[in-house]
């Protein structure tokens, strides 16, 4: 029979089956004052034949108690994509939990209202004040889920049988002082001989970003538009991309913004379903930067379990990017365990950028407490330029790699003493007639390398203690930087890039700081899976035949287990300021629950 049904059909009847049977049995262990029952012990299930709902009840956080889902996937593909006419505002209102139409039932917490005593008169349901406008509430009702307004009343056969309700929420938490995202369900009832009251407690689920640990199923990049370096460069991409084992290819989202990994950072939801599993809505995230228009491109991630928001800002700061924000995988120390790891994003130094928007959003989720690094010294001022978690064969799963200028400057100087100080320390064809000698007889360039090892080793001081690591958790990568856009070659290097950006973006807000990476930034890059990474090309001094920095960097990711590959970005990103991981974004597998 179930062969016949229609795929909408199928979906309302396994919510059926999940969410009915709410009757109370005469032998009930559950207390007589108590209707509510919501899923508080986090199984999937709001359980009506035992107590093991009853703790945390009427008391939901993060930490425990009863979960909604923000349903906001696009099940039945009906929202536009980014080539409306339609404003950001209205493309992002466009969702599944958009209107009262119960879409996605599947996603619905469940709730059970347990039966009332014989002589009740009436009851209703009532949401708290700041969540009823935040979540729908549904009930069951001759086996249709049916919208029901906070203060609605229960149905005769309600009050007799008892209810079974499904509640979603509209919207993520975006700032919790506004909005807390703990929503309070109440039923009242008369009887006559006295008035029932209780309650429940459900938190909606927060935002998680993906980690490193958890492998990419797809690498995104932007179009190429008139760049013939960018075709180029996709190409190359997808090779080591296919290489890597992805079988998927790359993915070009709907702008030409170069920078992919900066107006969208990709995370989900999810909330417990019976038998270990997960209700999931994977989210694409805009960039606080709404003058940047590539950012429109997270409406086209909208459909069947995917949803996209905006976060808000104003204009174009640069270190509003996404690029500036990673994530620490998951880990314990002292009593503390984050089972989603933790954030972390760069502060600019200029008193407003990251946006505050940015910065109550993440903290507003609770889950990933952000770890905040000074990034005031680079002059793109983003995270992904000097640290990075990468998978490894070690008690916790992962290792740290941070950027080293003392690393390299101390090959060079080696490279120098065995009589290697004539060679260029550029192998770009036609970059540079620098010698190891002259990098290392430049004083500024040294005095510029000084302050980010001080700036790096200040940031790094920072994380060893928030994440309790041993030096043989950390991998250096070499690298020195200098500052952008200062050498002749560097102007020289800009004039040959034909990336034209959005002619729309607003003009761009830069942070304070000027220093950018010298050779292309090794540790800027994409982390496939646990034995896949893939760099930037090194181009550094080549002597008898090897590449010694190209070389140093494949051995420091061996560190970690993983095996190089080089894609050339020399005149995509290098030259403009960033790199492959700039320039890209991922998709990954979900791992550790969060609850």
């Amino acid at each position: 029979m179930i062969q016949t049904l229609k795929k909408s059909q199928i979906t309302v009847f396994l919510s059926v089956a999940l969410l009915a049977g709410c009757e109370r049995a005469p032998s009930s262990p559950i207390p007589e004052d108590v209707y509510i029952i919501v899923d508080a012990n986090r199984d999937g299930r709001a359980d009506i034949d035992s107590t093991s709902d009853l703790s945390n009840r009427q008391n939901a956080s993060v930490q425990a108690g009863a979960i909604i889902l923000p349903n906001i996937g696009d099940t039945g593909q009906r929202c536009p994509d980014s080539t409306s006419t339609l404003s950001d505002d209205e493309l992002e209102q466009c969702h599944d939990a958009s209107d009262n139409v119960p879409r996605a039932t599947e996603n619905f917490a469940p709730v059970h209202i347990l039966p009332f005593p014989d002589d009740t008169q009436s009851a209703s349901l009532t949401i708290d004040e700041d969540s009823k406008s935040q979540v729908r509430l549904f009930a069951l009702r001759d086996g249709d889920w049916q919208y029901i307004e906070s203060g609605a009343p229960l149905t005769p056969e309600e009050l007799v049988s008892g209810a079974t309700l499904g509640i979603d929420a509209r919207d993520v938490v975006r700032d919790k002082q506004a909005w807390s995202g703990i929503v309070t369900l109440a039923v009242e009832a008369s009887t006559s001989q006295k008035n029932i009251t209780d309650y429940a407690q459900l938190k909606v689920a927060p935002v998680i970003t993906y980690n490193h640990t958890e492998d990419a199923k797809v690498v995104l990049s932007s179009q190429s538009g008139e760049s013939a370096n960018h075709k180029v460069f996709i190409e190359d991409l997808r090779q080591a991309v296919a290489e890597s084992g992805i079988e998927t290819p790359v993915k070009l989202m709907s702008t030409i913004d170069n920078w992919a990994q900066d107006y969208v950072e990709f995370g989900y939801l999810s909330m417990p379903k019976p038998d270990g599993k997960r209700a999931i809505i994977q989210v694409a995230m805009r960039s606080t930067q709404p003058g940047r228009v590539g950012g429109r491109a997270v409406f086209d991630f909208k459909g069947p379990g995917f949803g996209a928001i905006q976060l808000g800002g104003e204009g174009y700061h640069q270190v509003d990017s996404f690029g500036n924000l990673e994530t620490v995988p998951p880990y314990s120390l002292g009593n503390k365990t984050y089972p989603v790891g933790r954030i972390i994003y760069g502060d600019a130094g200029d008193g407003i950028s990251p946006h505050k928007d940015w910065r109550n959003f993440f903290a507003s989720q609770e889950i990933q407490d952000p770890i905040i690094l000074d990034t005031s010294w680079l002059a793109i001022g983003h995270v992904d330029e000097f640290v990075q978690f990468v998978p490894a064969d070690t008690p916790r799963g992962w290792k740290m790699t941070i950027l080293s200028p003392e690393l390299l400057i101390r090959m060079l100087e080696k490279a120098v003493e065995e009589g290697y100080g004539d060679v260029l320390a550029y192998s770009k064809p036609g970059h540079s007639d620098r010698t190891i000698s002259d990098i290392l007889n430049n004083k500024k360039l040294m005095a510029e390398n000084q302050f980010a090892q001080q700036k790096i080793n200040e940031n790094k001081a920072l994380l060893v203690k928030e994440l309790g690591l041993s030096n043989d958790e950390i991998i250096e990568i070499p690298g020195i930087v200098k500052q952008a856009f200062f050498d002749e070659e560097d102007l020289a290097d800009f004039a040959k890039v034909d990336y034209k950006g959005p002619e729309d973006d607003m003009e761009i807000t830069y942070g304070p700081g000027k220093l950018l990476s010298a050779h292309p930034g090794a540790i800027n890059g994409i982390v496939i899976d646990e034995t896949h990474y893939i760099s930037p090309q090194q181009f550094g001094p080549v002597i008898e035949g090897v590449d010694i920095l190209q070389s140093a960097v494949t051995n420091a990711y061996k560190q970690g287990g993983l095996d190089v590959t080089y894609v050339d970005d020399w005149y995509t990103h290098h030259a403009i300021a960033g790199e492959v991981h700039c320039g890209t974004n991922t998709i990954r597998e979900i791992g550790s629950q969060w609850w």
